[in-house]
């Protein structure tokens, strides 16, 4: 593939990524949505790289992390790992769980998605949320050349909640980490490296599926990385993970593609980011009510065969039924667990749910209504997916 279709396809996903972020900006002014200043960014980064390669190498160390509580919900303190002065100057509270968010590929602090976490946990409780930015690293053209640097990264926060543990004493326990796409690998792998001490637990939003697809369970997120795991799958097609062997319970909304508030849905546009990015703004509205989403269990087919109620399951998840005997008269199933919340209730399989599509709510509730998989069809049919990315995917994968 020829430098310049590469820059052209990464150009058009951050553009749809910020778009997908855009739709959800329920605060403006305390979040940023600037597409084009994010393209230049990582244009600019690329450009300075190949005019000194010495550069990059300088920028892998630069992770920060900035602390909200209810004493400063909207103005970030900067922690500085192994600086004990400055953590008991700040307004981080022992007597409060920690809760870390961290973003994927293209992100950064201020974005909108980790402006919506931090404002829902402060909205429902005393918690320290830190948001671990790692944009100095993640404003990247090349997705392979990241991933081949979440170990460091998983190391980098690894020190830092060892350092909040000594210093303050906070169990690990009381630690949850929060990762959305290469967020949750870079969580998984920071929970290896704990053993055998556990974080409380990992919230997966919509782990990246990409280069991850093809690891083994030491270098993505695994169930054991925190004594719970929980992952919330909505874009199995192209950025997403469709894996059920990540993590302990395994949610996929609406079959994990075609979220129906996405514009791919009906395939009307191009901005496939937006179901990449639903699982974030799910989880929020699982923070601030954690019975908005009612799930079902599903259960492995025997000998892979079908059921009454098959034809509600599409094809992505061909091998599990995920319905009831009552489906096919009121297409709806009795609930059995619920998503996300807080704090965290554990769960074992793979749940599917529904969900509306408008916000304001997007859950459900307790009901399980079953609609049929509608995968954002541009993508599943047209050159772009087949061709287009695909082949640039391979190209990041070496």
């Amino acid at each position: 593939m020829s430098p310049y279709l590469t820059v052209f396809t990464f150009v058009f996903i951050i553009i749809c990524a910020a778009l997908a972020q855009a739709k959800f900006s329920y605060e403006r002014g305390n979040c940023d949505i600037l597409v084009s200043s994010a393209i230049r960014e990582i244009l600019m980064n690329e450009m300075r790289a190949q005019l000194d390669p010495a550069w990059r190498a300088s920028r892998t160390k630069r992770v920060r992390y900035e602390l909200y509580t209810p004493l400063n919900p909207y103005k970030a303190q900067m922690l500085l790992p192994g600086d004990a002065d400055v953590l008991r100057a700040s307004y981080f509270n022992a007597k409060w769980p920690v809760r870390i968010s961290i973003h994927g590929w293209t992100g950064k602090s201020t974005s909108c998605s980790n402006a919506a976490i931090k404002d829902a946990y402060l909205a429902v409780g005393n918690f320290n949320v830190i948001i671990l930015d790692w944009s100095a690293i993640s404003m990247d053209i090349s997705y392979g050349r990241i991933s081949r640097q979440l170990s460091e990264i998983a190391t980098n926060l690894l020190e830092f909640t060892h350092f909040l543990h000594s210093v303050s004493g906070i169990p690990y326990e009381t630690i949850y980490l929060v990762g959305h796409s290469a967020g949750a690998h870079i969580a998984g792998l920071a929970g290896k490296l704990l053993r055998p001490q556990r974080y409380g637990v990992i919230y997966a939003l919509d782990p990246a599926g990409l280069v991850q697809l093809s690891l083994g369970e030491d270098k993505r997120l695994a169930p054991n990385d925190a004594l719970y795991t929980e992952s919330i799958h909505t874009d199995t097609t192209l950025l997403g993970n469709p894996s059920t062997k990540l993590t302990h319970a395994a949610f996929f909304v609406n079959w994990g593609l075609g979220q129906p508030h996405c514009p791919n849905a009906t395939a009307a546009e191009f901005d496939f980011a937006c179901d990449h990015f639903a699982a974030l703004y799910y989880f929020v509205e699982s923070l601030r009510q954690p019975r908005a989403f009612g799930a079902t269990l599903c259960r492995r087919r025997d000998n892979g065969g079908g059921s009454s109620y098959d034809s509600f399951s599409g094809t992505l998840l061909d091998q599990l039924d995920c319905g009831c005997t009552n489906a096919v008269k009121t297409g709806e199933c009795p609930m059995t667990a619920f998503m996300g919340g807080e704090p965290a209730v554990p769960k074992n399989g793979t749940f599917y749910l529904s969900t509306r599509s408008k916000p304001q709510p997007f859950g459900y509730g307790e009901t399980v209504r079953i609609r049929r998989a509608v995968p954002g069809k541009f993508l599943h049919s047209s050159f772009l997916h087949n061709k287009f990315i695909g082949n640039m995917l391979a190209k990041w994968h070496k």
